[in-house]
């Protein structure tokens, strides 16, 4: 039997793949945001002419592809090949590694609670994280639209001034925000074409499933309470920009509040403890001696 590498390699290895794992997330976020500006500039036409052998390759993984379309979406992940290929990019390394593994195990380089230990690993890095991740960025995700909220909020006013409805405004500035925010133009272009099917009124309520925040909420009752009544919404606009503004600078100064006491932690762990082990360690030395 052949020996079996030191637990140093092992660590190397793992420390390898981890920094592996950030470059790759990195680099899949910088394309991400290039794909989804390409999306929604329209020159991501090439998905329909792509080979039909990918697709043939993929579509028994391409189960439950609504709801997965709906989890990149949210992510900000938009071309629908990779919604096609989700399960397909996930299942096939964990299949590759454990057949390397049970090649192991059965010539006898690998132990079977090693065998357990690296499948147990691989299940969790390739079918558990990459859902963390999308909920995650997801979560992020929203958190970045609100925060751009009050810019659209902005560019309304200006739009309703000048003599434009809310949905030609809403349609104008959808393509215009796809070199600002591709993502907030997304969803703005989303509540349009929505608004042609089932009303501008619905597409605005929809508006906050899709960012589900306080401010949202607040920008979506504003919309619907002048569609209601037909009261100008210019200065409603104008004042619900400044007021979500002033809402992101006070969590702002709450977190920056917070961020002493989050400090106290490592200082403690990495400074006072340490000074603490060497002032006792020489008395404890001698004792012991």
């Amino acid at each position: 039997m052949a020996s079996l590498p030191p637990y140093g390699f092992y660590l190397v290895a793992l420390l390898c793949a981890l920094l592996l794992a950030w470059v790759g997330v990195r680099v899949w976020e910088r394309f991400a945001i290039r794909w989804s500006v390409n999306s929604l500039l329209g020159s991501s036409g090439s998905e329909r002419s792509r080979g039909q052998g990918w697709d043939r390759l993929v579509s028994p993984f391409s189960f439950n592809q609504g709801e997965v379309e709906k989890k990149l979406n949210a992510a900000g992940i938009y071309p629908r090949w990779v919604a096609q290929s989700y399960y397909f990019l996930k299942f096939i390394p964990f299949v590759v590694v454990l057949a390397v593994a049970l090649y192991l195990v059965l010539r006898g380089h690998l132990s079977s609670t090693r065998f357990v230990l690296l499948i147990s690993l691989s299940a969790v890095g390739f079918l558990v994280m990459p859902d963390l991740y999308l909920e995650m960025r997801g979560k992020r995700l929203v958190r970045q639209i609100s925060g751009r909220l009050p810019f659209l909020l902005d560019l309304m006013n200006v739009c309703v001034h000048t003599g434009m409805t809310i949905e030609a405004s809403l349609a104008h500035l959808a393509g215009e925000l796809v070199m600002v925010d591709p993502h907030l133009a997304r969803v703005v272009r989303v509540t349009v074409e929505r608004s042609k099917v089932v009303g501008i009124e619905k597409a605005i309520n929809e508006f906050y499933e899709l960012v589900p925040t306080s401010e949202t909420q607040s920008f979506v009752m504003t919309i619907v309470q002048s569609l209601q009544y037909g009261s100008s919404v210019g200065p409603v606009l104008s004042s619900l920009a400044t007021d979500i503004r002033e809402i992101n600078m006070m969590n702002l100064e709450e977190k920056i509040g917070k961020l002493g006491a989050k400090m106290s932690i490592p200082l403690i762990l990495f400074i006072m403890v340490p000074i603490v082990v060497l002032i006792a360690a020489p008395g404890i030395v001698r004792m012991m001696s």
